[in-house]
């Protein structure tokens, strides 16, 4: 019993390890997308605010 039970294990390590990889090679591909995406956020944010700016301002001329 205690042997299969080993066995088990050191199958279920493998596994393990082999998902912690992938999972790590996945994360080391999506943390630069993540930044880039936030750079984007706030360049579009500024625009935001300066279009509201601008819709405000042109509504006292209006």
């Amino acid at each position: 019993m205690s042997l299969h039970f080993t066995r088990e294990f050191d199958a279920f390590t493998r596994e393990f390890e082999a998902f912690t990889r992938e999972f790590g090679a996945f994360t080391r591909e999506f943390v630069p997308f993540t930044r880039e995406f936030d750079a984007f956020t706030r360049e579009f944010d500024a625009f935001t605010r300066e279009f509201e700016a601008f819709t405000r301002e042109f509504a006292l001329y209006s």
